[in-house]
């Protein structure tokens, strides 16, 4: 599979995971209330964003498990897979700017988590958006390298 294509599977997967731990923060006042009242009354939980992520991580994991097999292959990132010396470099250097965009991107989300307390009214499940959005950060800033130094190198 393509890192283009890679790339898009593990950003969709994020998004679903994301929608997914969102809908089960709304539901879980309802849950706890249901529970509470000894089962008494009803409460209603959004499933389709746990169906969406599940079937995306089953195809994602049926099309990465007919390329590779063997326990090493599920423990390493698809992004150490490196075959020569010049993939090594391009990783080397695709890991470094996404060091250096959760640098500086950490810190900011640091900040915009000291207005929380304003915001949780309005946007109570915002740290959750917020830790995704900085795993996207990180790995679009090593996609768009990789990419990069990909296309200076001549592949």
């Amino acid at each position: 599979m393509s890192l283009k294509r890679k790339a898009c599977f593990h950003l969709a997967l994020y998004g679903l995971a994301c929608w997914t731990l969102i809908s089960i923060m709304e539901a879980v006042p309802r849950i706890a209330q249901f529970f509470q009242t000894e089962g008494s009354g009803s409460f209603e939980l959004n499933i389709t964003p746990f169906l969406l992520f599940t079937v995306c991580a089953v195809l994602y994991i049926y099309t990465e498990k007919k390329k590779r097999n063997g326990k090493k292959h599920r423990l390493v990132p698809d992004e150490f897979e490196e075959q020569d010396e010049r993939e090594r470099m391009m990783t080397a250097k695709a890991c470094r700017s996404s060091y250096i965009a959760v640098y500086f991107s950490l810190p900011a989300a640091a900040v915009l988590l000291l207005f929380y307390p304003l915001i949780q009214p309005h946007l109570p499940f915002f740290p959750i958006l917020l830790i995704f959005i900085l795993m996207m950060i990180q790995h679009l800033a090593y996609v768009f390298t990789f990419h990069k130094h990909g296309k200076n190198s001549g592949s």
